[in-house]
C-alpha cells in the first residue's frame, strides 16, 4: 500500500489543519507481514507515545520507540512498519516557511556548518521534551479559539528545545541543509523558463549535472524534466483557457518543439486534447 502524508491523514479527517501546519495524534495497529509505502511530502517532527516503528529508507533501517524525536524531510520514500502490534505517535506536518521564519527570528548563522546529508535526524527525548509531550497532549485534547497560535508557538517551543540540547549542532546542519534547499527551489521556480534545458542551471549553481539531478529530485520530488514539462502543461492549459492562441500556437509558446508530443503529454495529463478544451472555450 502506498500512501502519501500529509494527503493520507488529511482524508482520513486525522488532521488539525492550520496555517503551514499540520498535527495527528496517529494511531496504528500491527498487521502481521504488512508494510506501508509512504511518501512524505512535508516536513515532519514526530514524537513516539506507545509502541515502535521501522523506517526503511533506502541503505539503512531506522528505529523508533518512545524515547525518541524524529524530524524527516520533504520529499523521500519510506518503508514503514510497526513493532509489538501497537504505536501512537503524535505528527506535526509544517511547511518549509515554517522553518524560515523561525530562522529569521533567532538568527541563525550557518557559517562553516557540518553538511546534513540525510533526509531525517534523531534524537533522544530530553526532561524538557517530555514536558513538552505532555502539553502538546493537552492541548491537542483542548477545544480553543486560539489553537492555531498556541500549536505554532509550541512547534517553536520544541525547536527551542534542541538547540538548548546536546543536538544543537545536529540540528543547525539540518536547518542548513532545507534553508540550502529552499533557496534552490525559489531560483529555480522564479527563474526557469519554458523553452530552455532546466539543466543550463546546473552551471549557475556550478555543479555537474548529475548533482543538479541528485539535488533536484531531493527538493521537488521529480526528475528536473518531468516537472519542467508539468510546468509547461499547467501554462498550456491556461492559454488555452484564456487565450486566443490556437493549439499550435500555444505549443510553441510553452517550450513544446513537437505538436503531436505535445497532444499526447496533454491529453495524459488532464484527460482530454488541447482542441477540446479549445472548443469548449469557443
Amino acid at each position: 500500500m502506498k500512501i502519501v502524508v500529509p494527503e493520507f491523514l488529511e482524508k482520513e479527517n486525522k488532521l488539525n489543519n492550520l496555517d503551514n501546519l499540520s498535527i495527528c495524534k496517529y494511531i496504528q495497529y500491527k498487521e502481521e507481514g504488512y508494510r506501508k509505502e509512504v511518501f512524505i511530502s512535508t516536513n515532519m517532527l514526530f514524537f513516539v507515545m506507545r509502541g515502535t516503528k521501522i523506517l526503511h529508507f533506502k541503505d539503512e533501517q531506522l528505529i523508533v520507540n518512545s524515547q525518541d524525536v524524529l524530524f524527516l524531510k520533504s520529499g523521500d520514500y519510506v518503508m514503514s512498519e510497526i513493532l509489538d502490534g501497537y504505536y501512537e505517535a503524535i505528527l506535526f506536518m509544517y511547511d518549509d516557511i515554517i522553518l524560515l521564519d523561525f530562522i529569521k527570528k533567532y538568527n541563525l548563522s550557518f557559517e562553516n556548518v557540518a553538511l546534513f546529508e540525510n533526509n531525517y535526524f534523531k534524537i533522544k527525548k530530553t526532561s524538557a521534551f517530555e514536558m513538552f509531550q505532555s502539553s502538546v497532549i493537552s492541548y491537542l485534547e483542548t477545544n480553543s479559539s486560539n489553537q492555531e497560535s498556541i500549536m505554532k508557538l509550541k512547534l517553536e517551543e520544541a525547536f527551542l528545545n534542541i538547540l538548548e540540547s546536546d543536538s544543537k549542532e545536529l540540528f543547525i546542519s539540518f536547518l542548513s541543509s532545507i534553508y540550502n534547499n529552499t533557496l534552490f527551489k525559489m531560483k529555480i521556480e522564479k527563474e526557469f523558463k519554458y523553452d530552455e534545458n532546466i539543466l543550463l542551471f546546473a552551471k549557475e549553481f556550478n555543479i555537474t549535472d548529475l548533482a543538479f539531478r541528485n539535488k533536484f529530485k531531493e527538493s521537488f520530488g521529480m526528475t528536473p524534466k518531468k516537472w519542467q514539462n508539468e510546468k509547461k502543461l499547467e501554462k498550456a492549459k491556461l492559454l488555452l483557457e484564456t487565450s486566443d492562441y490556437n493549439v499550435t500556437q500555444v505549443c510553441q509558446k510553452c517550450g513544446f518543439d513537437n505538436i503531436s508530443w505535445f497532444v499526447q503529454a496533454f491529453k495524459n495529463r488532464y484527460k482530454t486534447t488541447p482542441k477540446q478544451i479549445k472548443n469548449n472555450k469557443n
